[in-house]
């Protein structure tokens, strides 16, 4: 028995530091995801996510590669985690080595020095930390020094990097950006270990600043450069020069000495380093800035000669350039990673990426290329505005393959180099729910599965396999049918092309598949077997949009001149009716996130109304002919089932109540339909019997069969039928519940109007969702049923019959917690049609927004 991984959808968390490459060129990404460290590689396309490492207990806000196979982590609780590769040598199997612990509120950024020695943290409490690290395989990771800033400066970013003044002798300069417009850099005066102090201030930017990044840059055989680009709120980048004194004097000597009015004059910054660690740096030879005039450069002169000696070398910090482009916040910069290329990139709250390069002749610095999209102010996602970029990477390569960023959807944005081309065309990433996972929906064949979180999105996952091929190539979202103005809560799927969903709002909508989108998966999946009717493609709606300040998916019909017309993939979100499904139409990968958040929506077919308050929980009976949906309730009034008739969607009269008295949680129709389980958090569960009114009338209605006066202990978080036929007699009908209290119980008919609990089962947590495998297996005479736990646990059990009216459980799997969710399992569900024989996949989604998707093998 056997239980692997086949796909983890699961967002990356929306703040600046929160990403980073491997520094060798193994194209390893590791970002942050809700409180995981997530590990991927953008150009491999067959697979998504390749590991979860847990361990944090709040979410994670900063990542960093220390160096290979070593990863740092910070999570908004204050603590930074140090990762290293297991002794088993997989380049994904990382461990936790070493939990630090030195701030007491979040961690907004990692960095280390160049030599891979110390670790340095900044948190939201305004302190620096640095940590030298030693012997990592030992945890050997000791506090270095603390930095306390000034009050009211909390730390957003930093950078570190060397300066060589001579002899071979380095020291360290860190710079600060927070929530100000002022740079502070400190410096290391060539000490081992280093010992920062505050050197200057940098003034210029208006608003919080929230990149960092240096390089060095070789600008002659003498002269080695230091730049520092910052990117600030007031939506500028500026790049400063840090150099010696000397230098800076000898390149600019002729303006030096005949600049004279203030106005034009650049402030130079300087500091002294001394290169003897073992003397003190003077007080006196540190100043926050100086103005380039004649005067001041010799009073400042003499200053240095008397107090500094010949044991210091003064540097300086000029302002060098500003670069204006972007139309919102920066919040993230990178410089390319060859050393004798000049280009920085770019991250904004505007959705686009910048390269910026220096004119070979002039120097002047201008934008190279501009990635993203280009949207609507003021418009929603669904609409055209992706809601901004917030990380910047490259590939570590020599000659970059990609760059990629995040958006916030929390999907990654990918653009992969063109033969090593100054073309940048866009390509397949991983996305995934920003926000708890609340519920799945297989299709009725298992051809897809359709997801929903308080993200407000919904969400479709199929498998790749590409034309011609019998192979996969991994999961992917293929469509998201619905962005919403709501948290999405539950969702149910009604036929191969039809689902029903709702927010949290008292409505259900329910929607229909376009055109555009049954086409992709029929050539993109090979989805062509649809359980319930051969599709129609004449009969759907061509595609969907979403008008501003809607909330409705409204379809829209595209002209039959249109269908061929060709798609140019750079216009705005003003674009035709026919773009839409021209875009989708056209593909050959699966969709970017641009055609996700624009042009693969299903359109809103019909609202259901009557619910009091905000919609809990829907089910479909196995026919697909009755809808059941309940709301949240404090009292019998609202704490009723609504049953709609899903041909015409009309609500079936008179509705399902006195029966419960607070919110009804779950509801499951029994295999053949004739019951309909309800459970809640009164601690009760209910069994509704289908009519002999009912049954001639193929729709009709239920009635109160069975009332448990008191099922469990706790809240009733689920329950599920197991198939029919594991035991002639009172066992041809069992369902089971899930409570807070720990349990599950099987329970089977006893008597006419009765049910008896035969078999309880003890867990180590809260057992939050419960479901069985839809037929039975072992030759007849065993049902599978999975749980899930408050904790992430997930097991699976084999239920067979003990004699005519007793039932066992044995244990299968209980899966590895490594590859199981770290938070409360929000739902489980079987995947309807084996993969193979004895192999079954099975879907959880969970509160730490990850939908995973398992294979088994039993």
């Amino acid at each position: 028995m056997a239980v692997t991984v086949k796909h983890t959808a699961i967002g990356a968390n929306r703040m600046p530091g929160a990403a980073a490459t491997s520094p060798d060129e193994s194209g390893l990404v590791a970002f942050a995801a809700d409180r995981y460290i997530a590990l991927w590689r953008p150009e491999d396309e067959t697979h998504g996510v390749r590991m979860l490492l847990k361990g944090h207990v709040d979410p994670v806000c900063a990542v960093l590669f220390i160096r290979r196979g070593l990863i740092a982590s910070g999570s908004t609780d204050g603590v930074v985690k140090v990762w290293t590769i297991s002794s088993e040598g997989n380049e994904f199997g990382y461990i936790c080595a070493a939990t630090l612990r030195c701030h007491s509120r979040a961690i907004n950024a990692l960095a280390c020095t160049p030599d891979h020695n110390y670790l340095i943290a900044a948190g939201g409490d305004a302190k620096i930390s640095i940590w030298r690290v030693r012997d990592i395989a030992d945890a050997d990771v000791v506090p270095q020094q603390t930095i306390q800033l000034d009050p009211g400066y909390f730390p957003l970013c930093l950078a570190v990097d060397t300066v060589n003044p001579r002899n071979g002798n380095s020291a360290s300069v860190l710079a600060i950006g927070a929530t100000s417009p002022r740079i502070q850099v400190y410096v290391s005066q060539g000490t081992q270990p280093p010992n920062f102090t505050k050197a200057v201030t940098l003034k210029g930017h208006e608003d919080w600043v929230h990149g960092l990044a240096f390089k060095h840059f070789r600008e002659s055989d003498d002269r080695d450069v230091l730049y520092l680009a910052s990117g600030s709120q007031d939506r500028y980048i500026r790049l400063w020069k840090i150099l010696p004194m000397h230098q800076y004097q000898k390149a600019h000597e002729s303006s030096f000495f005949s600049m004279s009015d203030p106005l034009l004059s650049n402030t130079i910054y300087r500091f002294f380093l001394t290169l003897n660690p073992e003397k003190e740096l003077q007080e006196d030879c540190s100043s926050d800035s100086y103005t380039s005039t004649p005067l001041s450069r010799t009073s400042s002169q003499k200053s240095a000669n008397a107090n500094c000696g010949d044991n210091s070398v003064e540097y300086s910090i000029v302002f060098d350039a500003l670069l204006m482009g972007h139309d919102d916040w920066i919040f993230s910069l990178a410089w390319h990673p060859c050393a004798k290329d000049m280009r920085l990139l770019s991250a904004s709250a505007d959705s686009t990426l910048m390269i910026w390069t220096p004119d070979e002749t002039s120097g002047i610095w201008t934008s190279h290329a501009r990635l993203g999209d280009l949207s609507i102010k003021g418009a929603s996602s669904a609409t055209g505005s992706s809601g901004g970029f917030w990380v910047a990477l490259w590939d570590q390569q020599p000659v970059p393959s990609w760059i990629a960023t995040v958006g916030k959807s929390g999907g990654w944005r990918v653009w992969a180099a063109e033969n090593e081309t100054e073309r940048w065309t866009p390509k397949a990433a991983i996305t995934g729910h920003a926000r708890e996972a609340t519920g799945l929906a297989w299709a009725p064949g298992g051809e897809y599965l359709l997801t929903t979180s308080l993200d407000q999105t919904t969400r479709l996952l199929a498998e790749w396999k590409p034309p011609g091929s019998q192979d996969t190539k991994g999961w992917h979202e293929f469509a998201r049918p619905q962005i919403h103005g709501y948290d999405m809560i539950t969702i149910a799927s009604l036929s191969s092309t039809e689902f029903v969903s709702a927010g949290d709002e008292k409505v259900l909508r329910v929607f229909d598949m376009p055109r555009s989108v049954a086409k992709l998966l029929e050539s993109m999946c090979g989805i062509n077997g649809w359980k319930y009717k051969k599709i129609d493609y004449q009969g759907l709606p061509d595609t969907a949009s979403v008008p501003s300040l809607g909330l409705s998916n409204k379809a829209i019909a595209v002209p039959s001149g249109s269908h061929n017309q060709d798609v140019d993939e750079d216009q705005d979100a003003t674009e035709t009716d026919s773009s839409s499904y021209n875009s989708v139409r056209t593909l050959t990968t699966p969709p970017l996130e641009s055609h996700l958040q624009r042009h693969t929506l299903f359109p809103e077919m019909d609202k259901l109304y009557g619910h009091g308050y905000e919609i809990s929980s829907v089910a479909v009976s196995n026919n697909g002919k009755l809808l059941a949906t309940t709301c949240r309730a404090n009292n019998t009034t609202h704490a009723v089932i609504r049953l709609f008739d899903t041909t015409t969607w009309h609500e079936i009269r008179p509705s399902l109540a006195e029966a419960h008295a607070l919110t009804i949680i779950g509801l499951r129709f029994s295999p053949d339909d004739r019951y309909l389980l309800s459970v809640g958090r009164d601690r009760l569960f209910v069994v509704w019997e289908l009519s002999e009114e009912g049954a001639r009338e193929v729709m009709g209605y239920y009635q109160i069969q069975y009332k448990a006066p008191r099922g469990h202990n706790r809240i009733i978080w689920d329950g599920a039928w197991a198939p029919r036929g594991l035991a002639k007699g009172v066992l041809d009908y069992v369902f089971a519940t899930a409570s807070r209290d720990r349990t599950v119980k099987l329970w089977t008919p006893d008597g006419a109007t009765s049910w008896a609990p035969r078999l309880i089962q003890k867990f180590e947590d809260a057992v939050t969702a419960v479901d069985f495998w839809p037929t039975l297996v072992s030759k007849g005479t065993q049902a599978l049923v999975a749980i899930g736990l408050d904790n992430g646990r997930i097991f699976v059990y084999a239920l067979s019959a003990a004699g005519e009216r007793a039932l066992q459980l044995e244990q299968l799997i209980a899966f590895d917690e490594k590859l199981t969710p770290s938070l409360s399992i929000s739902q489980i569900s079987w995947r309807p049609g084996a993969t193979a024989e004895d192999v079954y996949d099975i879907a959880v989604a969970s509160d730490d927004s990850s939908v995973r998707i398992y294979s088994i093998s039993l």
